[in-house]
């Protein structure tokens, strides 16, 4: 039988402190693959199809009135399709920073809408460069898609109420921000818990350019969690006869003493 036959390897390194080193930095690298893979990307998957499930049964359909529509509970109603009559009292009320549309850096323009009926709702009227100046609005309907309150998570920027700015679409938020004009022009009345995304298009070649909504497809999610399997399983193929290999020579070591 030869040195390098598997019931000669010599295999009592793997208690020795640097490979007990080793193998916990392997196996903490592999677990990191795997959790980019189950923990991270294919959670996205699945959050994307259940995300284009809901698209094609609201959005896709005919409009409902904006205030039927809110007598739902919020949590579904995100993406509904829904139309109302009255106007902007504020086009431009806030910016939503840091977006990007057709490789263009800019902003989301908010503007205030007051429905017929009296509800007051931010409205996303579209995307805007930084140097863009965005077109009149026109009173009457509106058509658009509720989505819902973009909430701070983790780390993210904080809306401190100072610039004509802000981080994220946070309804609440924005009602803190600008709490005075509410008490004053309008009653101390609340906005609606949602916004709504102004469906296009707009004036050819002009600004705000409507958001589009989501693309209904799979996204490339799938294929990065398939990547960090893949390279989760080399790791620990590749490790495994990294030890084999250092057995063998182990065995040699002794037998040659």
């Amino acid at each position: 039988m030869s040195v390098g036959a598997s019931a000669e390897r010599n295999w009592s390194f793997l208690r020795e402190p640097f490979w007990l080193f080793s193998h916990v930095f392997a196996a903490s690298v592999i677990g990191l693959f795997l959790f980019f893979c189950f923990g991270w990307q294919l959670p996205r998957h699945f959050d994307k199809i259940d995300q284009n499930e809901i698209i094609e049964a609201r959005a896709l359909g005919e409009s409902i009135d904006l205030s039927a529509a809110l007598e739902r509970p919020t949590d579904e109603l995100d993406f509904t399709y829904v139309s109302t009559a009255g106007e902007f009292v504020e086009p431009w009320l806030i910016n939503v920073a840091n977006r990007s549309q057709s490789g263009q850096a800019g902003d989301w323009l908010v503007g205030l809408y007051e429905s017929s009926d009296g509800q007051l709702i931010l409205v996303n009227r579209g995307f805007i460069t930084r140097d863009g100046e965005p077109a009149d609005v026109a009173d009457g309907d509106i058509t658009g898609w509720l989505r819902e309150s973009r909430v701070r998570e983790g780390f993210g920027a904080t809306d401190n109420g100072t610039s004509e700015r802000v981080p994220r679409l946070d309804v609440a938020a924005i009602e803190s921000r600008f709490a005075e004009l509410l008490d004053t022009e309008f009653e101390g009345r609340s906005l609606a818990p949602l916004w709504l995304q102004l469906e296009g298009p707009g004036p050819a070649g002009s600004f705000p350019e409507p958001v589009p909504l989501p693309a209904l497809n799979s996204g490339p999610h799938l294929s990065y969690a398939v990547q960090w399997f893949i390279f989760a399983a080399l790791g620990l193929i590749v490790y495994g006869l990294v030890l084999r290999k250092r057995a063998g020579e182990r065995s040699q070591v002794s037998t040659s003493l």
